[in-house]
């Protein structure tokens, strides 16, 4: 097996960058590009699914992103056809808007399902949600976290029917860091209103960056979510 595992070793370390980049089809053509993942809380892919996503790596490209998403470019005229083709092999699509997006974690690969309820509320409630920036929000279903939810903008961890929210990251750069905790321990009930006031409270703010607008108004933000549930 060794011998195998070099092999394989050497021969990634061989192999050329891509070709085709969303960067590279975007200045030669009209190309935009979608979030795809296999659905909300599930992570696996069928074989279906897989044959779907080659074609469309054919036709433009296909690339796996830090956010457990794939990032796929598809040209501007193709775009409704291309969701659709996801949409009928069950790929979650997320519209390339400045909205409000939520990343769920696989819930231990649904052995841990207290939270789906809540998560599906706030789905509805919030996913797609219209902003001047996209928002990152990520799920967590319970405290290990696994999903790294402290690394989006914004961060709902789930423990027995209360959340602590976290906000405000820096995902990459020089100045990289973890969310703040914004609030803690607040039930489940409550959660939906406690983020979407926080969302209209940034977009109406004069702040463009999520994190500067968590660091600058911090003391309200807390002041404000403790108040709407305690």
């Amino acid at each position: 097996m060794e011998q195998y595992v070099r092999q394989n070793f050497e021969k990634a370390m061989q192999l050329p960058m891509p070709t085709k980049t969303f960067a590279k089809l975007k200045a030669a053509d009209s190309f935009i590009v979608l979030t795809v993942r296999p659905g909300i809380i599930n992570k696996h892919l069928t074989s279906t699914q897989l044959n779907v996503l080659a074609k469309l790596a054919d036709e433009g490209a296909v690339k796996y992103s830090a956010g457990h998403s794939f990032i796929v470019s598809v040209h501007e005229e193709m775009l409704d056809e291309v969701i659709q083709m996801l949409t009928d092999v069950e790929l979650y699509v997320v519209p390339p808007t400045p909205s409000a997006i939520m990343k769920c974690c696989d819930f231990c690969d649904g052995d841990e399902l207290d939270a789906l309820p809540i998560a599906k509320e706030l789905l509805r409630e919030i996913e797609q949600m219209p902003l001047k920036k996209r928002v990152r929000i990520g799920f967590n279903a319970c405290t290990l976290a696994c999903y790294n939810a402290v690394q989006d903008d914004l961060a709902l961890i789930y423990h027995k029917g209360k959340f602590d929210i976290y906000g405000g990251a820096i995902p990459m750069g020089r100045r990289a860091s973890s969310g703040e905790l914004l609030a803690k321990n607040i039930p489940e009930q409550y959660i939906i209103a406690c983020v979407k006031k926080l969302l209209v409270h940034y977009n109406t703010s004069d702040i463009e960056k999520f994190f500067l607008f968590i660091k600058k108004e911090k003391v309200s933000i807390q002041q404000q979510l403790k108040g709407d549930w305690s």
